[in-house]
This record gives C-alpha cells, structure tokens and sequence, in this order.
C-alpha cells in the first residue's frame, strides 16, 4: 500500500525554473481566469487581493487598476523575481517568495486567489491542510478565496511509455521550443501523477524538468476544507461558471470562512 501522504512532500521547483520562459509558454493561458475574477471584483465589495502560488503574476498584475492592495506569493524565487520586474512600475502591489504551506503575512485580504490548478500541488495531506490553513488565517468573515483544481477521473490517470509530444511555443529569444511529456503514478502517493517535461530547443538543448499533482475528489475537497474552518459556498466546472456535472474533469470552487 502507498502512503496516503502523512508526510510533508514538497512539489519540486523544477518546472518553475524560469519566470521569463513561464510567461513565454503560457502567458496568454489565463484569459478565463481574469474574466472570473473582474466579474467578481466589480460585483463583490473586493479592495485587496492575496494570490497565492501567483507565478509571474499572470493573474495578480492585470487586476490591480481594481484594487488597492495586492500581493503575490509564490515559492519559485525566479518566478517572484520576474513578477517584481513586470510590475516596477506599479503601486501597492509586492511579490514575495513564500510558501503557501509556510507563510504569514499578518494581514488579511478581501479575495484570495489559487489559480493554475496550483491547488494539486500540495501532494501531501500535511502540506495540504497547512495551506488551507494560512489561507484562512489570511480570511475576514467575509473574505472569497477561489481556486481550481483537476479531477480524478480515468484521463487524468493515463499513463504513457515514452515521452509524448505535448505542444510548443516560441522561447523568450523567439525560437521554437518543442514539449514533451511522460506521464506516470507517483511510486508514493495514491491518486497522484508524476509528469517529466522535457523541453527541446532549435539549439540542440534540451531542459529536463517534472512536476507531481494530487488529484482529490469533490467531497474529499469538501471535507478538508471544512476540517480547516471554510466552506464552499458555489463550484462551476470552469472558470466561464458551466454547471459542474458528473462527466466534468475539473472544477473551480469558491469557499468562505465557516
């Protein structure tokens, strides 16, 4: 039997080795998202904003003409580094490298924001519920926090032999980039994938990198959720609010404190 991940286990940062090549691949990825969330702003009393596991501030730069204070956190320094250089510019927003398991900004936020199914993540029951945890610590009693999240349905859990090529897209230089993946079960955790990247440059090079994602089911989410002082109070299987169905593969949730 594999252990159900009573341990701490931390993501590796090897995916996120590059803010600069992040926002190259996935830059313009996240135009449902920033559609929820000024939908939300202007209709919820928001005024500050906490993203957490914000990368480069894909999310967190493009709402702050709506708010007055905004910060991102993220546990890959290269990626807060290009966060702050992307938004010198700009005023009462600050980026800093935490870690969700492990932070305290001794403040509180209107909305909390965890995009980029960075919710997976946190492949170890310990680190999951520390996270939670901050979150709701960093909640008033009418705080959001939203997030999305993969889930465990057979697709999901699909393994491959080899390296499969998965997409491409143009490197920071304007090259071609070339992606592929393996994707295989974690050797430890149940309900837990271990995907190896490996990214081929017009060069020759070759950048090898992997990331592990949990998948919990809805009323797994649920329960821990509760466990830890917050509730779900409405989920869409998307973030353009489509009913979520027995046939949907992920959702977005939208929780208060309890």
């Amino acid at each position: 039997m594999r252990p159900q991940g009573g341990e701490s286990l931390k993501q590796s940062k090897s995916e996120f080795w590059s803010g600069e090549e992040y926002d190259a691949q996935y830059g313009n990825s996240y135009v449902g998202e920033l559609s929820f969330f000024q939908d939300l702003i202007s209709h919820q009393k928001v005024s500050s904003l906490l993203d957490v596991c914000c990368g480069t501030g894909l999310v967190t730069i493009p709402l702050t003409r709506n708010l007055s204070h905004v910060v991102g956190i993220d546990f890959s320094r290269s990626m807060i580094d290009f966060a702050k250089y992307k938004s010198s510019s700009i005023s009462d927003i600050a980026f800093y490298e935490m870690d969700a398991a492990d932070f305290n900004l001794e403040t509180v936020f209107d909305l909390i924001a965890m995009t980029g199914n960075a919710f997976q993540a946190f492949i170890s029951d310990v680190d999951f519920s520390l996270m939670l945890k901050n979150i709701k610590s960093h909640m008033h009693d009418d705080s959001l926090f939203v997030f999305d999240s993969r889930l465990p349905c057979p697709q999901h859990f699909e393994t491959t032999n080899g390296y499969e090529h998965w997409s491409s897209y143009k490197s920071p230089t304007g090259k071609n980039v070339e992606v592929y993946g393996l994707d295989s079960r974690h050797p430890q955790l149940n309900n837990t994938m271990l995907h190896h990247v490996r990214r081929e440059y017009e060069n020759g090079e070759q950048y090898h990198s992997y990331i592990e994602l949990k998948y919990r089911s809805f009323d797994e989410i649920v329960k821990r959720l509760e466990r830890n002082g917050l509730q779900l109070v409405e989920y869409y299987a998307d973030w353009k609010k489509m009913p979520l169905t027995e046939t949907s593969t992920s959702f977005v949730g939208v929780v208060k404190p309890l």
